[in-house]
């Protein structure tokens, strides 16, 4: 409900001035020399000539048009039930534009033991997070299925948009059924021409970006459903995340194919569990890693849920527009391995597998992307000292060796690009992920190095 909304703006702003702070005046001073050495490069020195902007007329802005409906971005579960459209991956909205001073939004969790966050924005207003919950006063109760979002708004039109920022293995899927505007009526939505695919890891999904600390929690308990505990991650936020940024500065659709822990040929974690007979099983999607999560409609792909996912569960590429940028952030995590045999080791890295694995993968997204400008991304969480001696730089090598192999074919928009790497002096989020500030910082790298291609 509106009432137990919590307001984003103040929590972004607060953490941005404490974390600069910290840095201008508690960091020794060899500290800071060291630490410019490390600066952010502009545009995150991406590789390739720019564009020649006087002779690219580059794609319009948004402007109204279509039906008067909502309008879906992302990965949408519309064969099921077009009616009732679903999804789970985060970074995944809905918006609209309408007349009225009050609107609703339907969203349905049908698991009890699930809660999901969205970040709300409305018109130019602070954005507000509302959390869409399977919770049930008891058995035979109804799950609340509808959420407002504002009342007494000023005569006229507004626009509306609500971005799911739980990523899949925390939240589940959830269903879409409509604003509900009173007194008015919906409009046509915007419709945008520039359009971005990303596609990473857990600093894509926004990962204890909304933490204070390194140490501090990624998700807590919230409720009891018997004696189960009901976590929810609260300190991920995909609508801060620096893709999300990129998105609404340049006035462009994103379509986000994010899930903690994942590699480009290899996990973090490749879970096991015991199952009733004591038989070591792989906990479900342990070993998928993003190439094969880039092909689906919704992020699981497992028997078990409910309700069933319509078969096959693949995406088809060809009912959208292509988008003109894809953002590959991957490799944070088969360098960062934790995880002992038979499934591999805690530390290493077989770099011509890392390579060839990644070259495939930017091969396949070629072949459904053929004009895209492909943006590969050194992350900022890898250092030469961490989670390997030279880390950083054998990443930014393989990204490199892409480069050249996609060039020696002929393909010349395909990128390699250094996010900033973080350190300690912009502050941690949790579990030493990236926190706001950083996100900011590799927004505006990324910012400069798609509009040096695009003249966006």
């Amino acid at each position: 409900m509106l009432e137990s909304a919590v307001t984003m703006a103040s929590v972004l702003a607060a953490r941005a001035r404490q974390a600069l702070l910290a840095t201008a005046f508690l960091l020794p001073a060899c500290v800071v020399r060291l630490n410019d050495r490390n600066a952010p490069a502009e545009s995150g020195a991406v590789t390739g000539a720019p564009a020649n902007c006087a002779a690219v007329t580059p794609e319009p802005r948004s402007a109204p048009g279509g039906d008067a409906a909502p309008k879906l971005v992302g990965r949408w579960d519309t064969k099921t039930d077009p009616a009732r459209p679903r999804s789970d991956w985060s970074g995944n909205y809905v918006e609209a534009r309408f007349e009225g001073t009050r609107v609703a939004v339907g969203l349905e969790v049908a698991d009890d033991f699930k809660d999901v966050l969205y970040t709300v924005a409305i018109d130019e207003r602070e954005p507000f997070q509302i959390t869409v919950t399977g919770a049930r006063a008891n058995a035979n109760a109804p799950r609340q299925t509808q959420y407002e979002l504002a009342r007494d708004l000023p005569p006229g039109e507004h626009r509306v948009r609500v971005h799911r920022d739980t990523e899949a293995p925390s939240g589940g899927v959830v269903t879409f059924t409509g604003f509900d505007v009173a007194p008015g009526r919906l409009l046509p939505p915007l419709q945008r021409a520039r359009r971005i695919e990303a596609i990473g890891d857990s600093i894509t999904c926004g990962y204890g970006s909304m933490g204070g600390n390194a140490t501090c929690p990624y998700d807590v308990e919230v409720r009891k459903v018997g004696d189960v505990g009901v976590r929810v991650p609260v300190t991920e936020n995909q609508f801060f995340a620096y893709t999300a940024i990129v998105g609404r500065e340049l006035d462009a659709d994103v379509t986000t194919i994010c899930w903690s822990g994942k590699g480009v040929g290899i996990n973090y974690r490749e879970s096991e569990q015991p199952d009733a007979d004591g038989v070591r099983k792989l906990l479900a999607e342990a070993t998928t890693t993003m190439p094969d999560f880039y092909k689906r409609i919704l992020a699981y792909n497992d028997e078990e849920l409910k309700p069933p996912v319509p078969a096959p569960n693949e995406w088809d590429f060809a009912s959208e527009p292509e988008p003109q940028v894809v953002l590959v952030n991957l490799g944070t995590n088969d360098f960062t391995r934790d995880q002992e045999p038979p499934f591999g080791v805690s530390d290493g890295i077989d770099l011509p597998r890392f390579r060839a694995t990644y070259l495939a993968f930017v091969e396949r997204i070629r072949q459904l992307r053929p004009n895209a400008h492909i943006f590969m991304m050194v992350p900022p969480m890898v250092s030469d000292t961490f989670p390997l001696d030279n880390a950083r730089r054998d990443l930014a090598d393989s990204l490199r060796f892409v480069v050249a192999e996609r060039e020696a074919k002929g393909d010349r928009k395909v990128y390699a690009m250094d996010l900033v790497e973080q350190g300690t002096r912009y502050g941690l989020g949790c579990d030493y992920h990236p926190n706001l500030v950083v996100h900011r910082l590799m927004a505006d790298q990324v910012l400069g190095a798609v509009r040096s291609k695009t003249c966006w």
